[in-house]
């Protein structure tokens, strides 16, 4: 956690709230509930909120849930020791007996009873945990015992103002990391990675700053050196493009002559109508037949 890449920057209004509430919860030992999507940064904001704590010089037990039977959770929830934060990876993927354990654990903690270490429980999920207690999925009693303090991270794509502070830091730091000359990001590749809706999150981002800094070492960036989906999705913003490119390129001349054939066929031969279809004035696309020698 001493590295940039390691850290949670961003001052977009949305992740500044975020931030905000894990600060504030952090120098209390109520149980924190850290939601969103996979690559949002849930296990480092848990790290974020043990470090600010009254136990930041005490262990952080990370334990996924993933598959984990209640008597192995049991045994990892007892093996941590006193002063701990504990955080809970995935609390959602708990069957439901591990589900009655953890509850039954929590409330041994918050009761102090004899044999229960000292500690703090942090969970995250990136999952629906309220959606899923209404299906019966997650028990309900639980669910309120978790719930006390959320924060919620949210994604990539809702923090744009975020992306190029974030595509320096890393790229700086990474740099520094792997011994590289930093790339630099031409102004249309940086376009690109602002328009990207980053399905990946931060994680994505980060792992692209790596790649790039490792293929691309003190080279400038373009967007023919950025992986094709960033190229092709950037390419189809809504609002902004009807056609996707192919990667090969095309013939833009023969096109167009396809085009016009098909609004021709599509109009029954009414130049007017062929016009309309095509947004053009009924005067261009006679021109333009007769630069493609279109038999009407």
């Amino acid at each position: 956690m001493n590295s940039v890449a390691d850290k949670m920057y961003g001052s977009s209004p949305v992740f500044s709230r975020a931030l905000n509430a894990a600060r504030m919860v952090a120098g209390t030992d109520v149980t924190v509930l850290i939601t969103g999507e996979p690559g949002t940064g849930k296990e480092m904001m848990a790290h974020q909120v043990h470090a600010s704590s009254r136990r930041a010089g005490g262990p952080f037990a990370s334990i996924s849930c993933a598959g984990l039977s209640e008597e192995e959770l049991e045994n990892e929830l007892l093996a941590s020791s006193n002063g701990a934060s504990i955080y809970l990876n995935e609390v959602a993927d708990l069957n439901l007996e591990a589900q009655a354990k953890l509850l039954h654990f929590l409330e041994s903690v918050e009761a102090r009873r004899t044999g229960f270490p000292d500690v703090r429980l942090l969970a995250s999920t990136g999952r629906d945990l309220h959606a899923l207690q209404r299906e019966g999925g997650f028990r309900e009693d639980l669910y309120y015992r978790l719930h006390v303090v959320p924060v919620s991270l949210p994604p990539l794509r809702e923090r744009k103002d975020d992306i190029i502070l974030l595509l320096k830091q890393f790229t700086s730091d990474l740099a520094r990391r792997h011994g590289r000359k930093a790339p630099r990001y031409s102004v249309t590749a940086r376009n690109l990675i602002k328009q990207y809706r980053w399905p990946g999150n931060v994680r994505e981002l980060r792992n692209f700053c790596e790649r790039m800094v490792i293929l691309m070492a003190g080279a400038i960036v373009q967007p023919s050196d950025m992986p094709l989906e960033m190229r092709q999705e950037s390419a189809v913003t809504p609002g902004r493009s009807l056609f996707v490119l192919p990667e090969g390129g095309l013939d833009l001349t023969a096109l167009e002559g396809d085009m016009i054939r098909q609004a021709i066929c599509m109009s029954g031969g009414n130049r007017s109508k062929a016009a309309r279809l095509l947004g053009l004035t009924r005067d261009t696309l006679l021109y333009r037949i007769q630069k493609h020698a279109i038999e009407v």
